[in-house]
């Protein structure tokens, strides 16, 4: 019997990632949408932008992460292969 499919950890910070994209986009729109006139406006304009700037960094932050953790997640999905093989040493550390 084999365990139920799970999503990775790599697949969880992708999605994690694309939740802030979309978040990103969201303040962007918000932003343009300020209709508080002259610096006041450009004002509240420029917080909400740092913050989908901000948004946008974390985004590319994760996927990089992803990234890593997939390639991990690789030579671990190898080494479980071998122990179930019985190739590998059962103790490591």
């Amino acid at each position: 019997m084999t365990a139920p499919a799970r999503a990775s950890w790599s697949e969880a910070v992708r999605a994690q990632a694309l939740r802030l994209r979309e978040q990103a986009g969201r303040l962007r729109e918000a932003a343009a949408a300020v209709t508080l006139p002259g610096a006041e406006g450009a004002a509240v304009r420029r917080r909400i932008t740092g913050q989908a700037d901000r948004a946008e960094t974390a985004a590319a932050a994760l996927e990089h992460a992803a990234d890593d953790l997939l390639a991990h997640e690789a030579v671990l999905a190898a080494l479980a292969r071998r122990r179930q093989e019985g190739g590998a040493a059962r103790n490591i550390g």
